[in-house]
């Protein structure tokens, strides 16, 4: 097999190739050779089928996560174990949720400029239980909107506090909640 060395000149906009250098030097690489190794895993994103600004936004939120102490559990460990607390104490339970909630607000407030955009990229990327998340405006009136073909209504219940939680941080306040199993709509003022 023979290796193909050929190179191929590409324009790239002066203000991020100085971003580049500056990676590369921090991390005692060549520009070249962050570049390629950014093409190489940018084309491994895009095999996928994701595109690479999914992927920034995906690693945005994973960062926030990590950040905030956030933990990937197996969903039927969560729903175990939510079970088990709703049992022991639901009020106890609702509080943490809305809490965690009013935490992770401040902190999508405080490190994107559109926090409410980051919201919804936050609550796809990290939620794999729900198969649609939408945070729109209508006027004054703000709208989240979840969906999932798995969430019990014990689930649903207390994502819908932590959201609640969220906006709160916000500066919003709940204007109309629907929480049914798997459906969580919610509008804010």
């Amino acid at each position: 097999m023979v290796q193909r060395k050929d190179k191929k000149l590409v324009y790239v906009d002066c203000d991020l190739l100085d971003k580049v250098a500056k990676m590369a030097r921090s991390r005692g690489e060549t520009i070249t050779k962050f570049l390629e190794e950014s093409l190489i895993q940018a084309t491994k994103v895009a095999s996928t089928g994701y595109d690479l600004k999914e992927l920034g936004q995906f690693f945005e939120v994973m960062y926030a996560q990590k950040v905030l102490g956030g933990a990937f559990v197996p969903l039927e460990v969560s729903n175990f174990l939510t079970t088990v607390a709703l049992k022991n104490d639901k009020e106890a339970l609702v509080s943490v949720w809305f809490e965690s909630g009013k935490w992770y607000g401040k902190y999508l407030k405080e490190r994107f400029d559109d926090p409410v955009k980051a919201l919804e990229v936050f609550l796809a990327a990290s939620r794999w239980d729900l198969s649609e998340v939408e945070a729109k405006c209508f006027g004054a009136t703000m709208r989240v909107r979840c969906i999932s073909t798995v969430l019990s209504e014990e689930a649903s219940m207390l994502l819908a506090r932590f959201v609640e939680g969220i906006m709160q941080s916000f500066g919003y306040k709940m204007q109309k909640s629907d929480v049914l199993k798997g459906m969580v709509v919610l509008d804010f003022v």
